[in-house]
């Protein structure tokens, strides 16, 4: 039973709005930093933006339980985003990860057909692991996926970390986001239901993710009703904010906290988005 929760949960955590994100009327400024908290990007376009030219790695850590995240790039035209992670496993047993590839149409904010692959090794008792590394035996599919969508790995510009801002109101944290324009937004961040000490009844937490734009509108990224077993908190102070080249799209990558057989594990999920012309 534990097993097939946490395969739930992984499928559901690729994408965060059944629907993707919808902009409400223009309403009061959310309290937000100054643009000079975090250095200005260049506008997405012009010759000072530079992909990276290789995938983003951000290493984990498995005596902490934090997962490895790669993030593999955009196709041209922003409409597909994939990212990666490797999760060494709580370490009950020594061959117990998984390696989980993701790949999202950013208009919609949902995988794309076929787009969740999971690999994990055949057996937690078998010496030595089989297959022996994780990633190398998913590298096929996601070749295929990759291609399949036209993302090229390394299409990526350096990603942006959100900077904490002045909450609106007790219970969600504000960040201030740079836009391809050099101008802030502001992200503001909900956990429901986030409850440690009955994550384990495998109901999990929901969180509620809007975006305000300079222009004091605001896009719904995440609306707050999709509930993942057994993840109990979601954070931006561990995120990471990826602008597509083109500046059409953006993916926030939000830190999930999991209740896990030893202790609590971090990893990430994306909420994409089309960005409103002249963001």
């Amino acid at each position: 039973m534990r097993s097939r929760l946490v395969c739930a949960v992984l499928l559901a955590s690729a994408c965060t709005a059944s629907n993707g994100p919808t902009t409400t009327a223009a309403r009061p400024a959310t309290p937000q930093t100054e643009a000079s908290a975090a250095p200005t990007p260049p506008a997405a376009g012009s010759s000072a933006s530079a992909t990276l030219g290789a995938p983003y790695e951000r290493a984990g850590d498995p005596r902490q339980q934090i997962d490895q995240l790669t993030v593999w790039g955009w196709s041209r035209d922003g409409r597909y985003f994939a990212f990666e992670t490797f999760d060494a496993g709580p370490g009950a047993a020594l061959c117990e990860g998984a390696a989980r590839l993701f790949v999202v149409d950013t208009d919609s904010n949902i995988l794309v057909d076929g787009g969740y692959v999971e690999v994990r090794h055949n057996s937690p008792d078998s010496q030595p692991c089989d297959p022996p590394d994780l990633r190398a035996a998913l590298a096929p599919r996601r070749t295929a996926l990759l291609e399949r969508y036209a993302i090229e790995p390394g299409y990526l510009l350096t990603p942006a970390e959100p900077q904490e801002a002045a909450a609106p109101r007790p219970g969600v944290k504000a960040y201030a986001i740079l836009l391809p324009s050099g101008q802030t937004a502001t992200a503001t961040l909900e956990v429901l239901g986030g409850d440690r000490e009955r994550a384990y009844e495998g109901k999990g937490a929901a969180f509620k993710l809007d975006l305000t734009l300079p222009d004091h509108t605001t896009v719904q990224i995440e609306p707050g009703v999709r509930l993942r077993p057994y993840i109990w908190n979601y954070d931006l102070d561990r995120g990471l904010v990826f602008t597509s080249p083109d500046g059409s799209h953006m993916a926030i990558m939000t830190a999930t906290t999991e209740l896990s057989f030893e202790g609590d594990r971090t990893s990430w999920i994306a909420s994409t988005f089309r960005l409103p012309a002249g963001s």
